[in-house]
């Protein structure tokens, strides 16, 4: 399992003093100290805003990929586990071709993630009755509100559904299937990082969709296209009406 110190940090650059990280960071986790911006992790909820605003793209984080090679190159059987926002970043209606691509980086099989998706909404239903009178609940199941509420709200914390998240649901599907491989996540965020730090996590890797973008790209993998490219409101449209596979409709709290 892929172990580090710094999830999100600046890299060394002649910051401009124009500090639009300090000032559009949701919770002041950014200092200016001898004209570079470092970001105090232990504040951090990795919503990557400063990242966004940043005029020199300074962003320095994590990379899993050369630890994924080298794993594959070892002949371990790595495993993907592709987070459903997938179909919007590579254009796709369905799984097949991003799987014969990333197939060809040396992933041994890929899956969706929305069956994790399916096994955490049930896990929810069953908590319901459960929690329901503390009043107001907090889903968990995004990293950054996890982060937010850990390290800025921790008064809320008995708010907050103890569910396992989408990934750690569906890493625990895969490996039941494939118990001695190492799985990857795919996910269009860095936030989920954190939950490799968490006691009983069962993902090894974590790579962004970007990363994975321009993975392909490098060793000239091409993904093709489908005529129908889904755009955010088709794709949520669909999901609602029904139209997509049945463990899509188990997404509905993302879109």
């Amino acid at each position: 399992m892929q172990r580090f110190q710094s999830i999100l940090q600046f890299k060394k650059v002649s910051c401009k003093n124009c500090y639009k990280c300090v000032r559009n960071c949701p919770v002041k986790a950014i200092r200016v100290h001898d004209h570079q911006a470092r970001i105090i992790e232990s504040q951090c909820i990795y919503c990557e805003k400063c990242i966004l605003v940043c005029p020199q793209d300074a962003k320095e984080e994590q990379n899993m990929i050369p630890a994924i090679r080298s794993a594959m190159e070892n002949k371990a059987q790595v495993i993907a586990s592709l987070h459903p926002a997938y179909l919007a970043r590579f254009g796709v209606t369905g799984i097949n071709k991003i799987r014969e691509a990333m197939k060809k980086l040396g992933f041994a099989d890929v899956a969706d993630a929305a069956e994790g998706a399916s096994l955490m909404t049930a896990q929810y239903r069953a908590l319901f009755p459960e929690q329901k009178e503390l009043g107001v609940m907090i889903s968990s199941a995004c990293p950054v509100i996890v982060q937010l509420i850990k390290k800025h709200y921790p008064h809320l914390l008995g708010n907050l559904v103890q569910s396992a998240s989408m990934m750690q649901f569906h890493a625990n599907y895969l490996k039941k299937q494939y118990p001695k491989a190492r799985i990857v996540y795919v996910s269009p965020c860095i936030s989920v990082m954190s939950e490799l730090r968490e006691p009983g996590n069962e993902v090894d890797y974590v790579i962004t969709l970007e990363e994975l973008a321009e993975w392909l790209k490098k060793e000239g993998i091409s993904v093709k296209e489908d005529r129908f490219r889904p755009c955010d409101s088709c794709l949520r449209d669909s999901v609602r009406s029904g139209y997509l596979p049945d463990h899509y409709s188990r997404i509905a709290l993302y879109l």
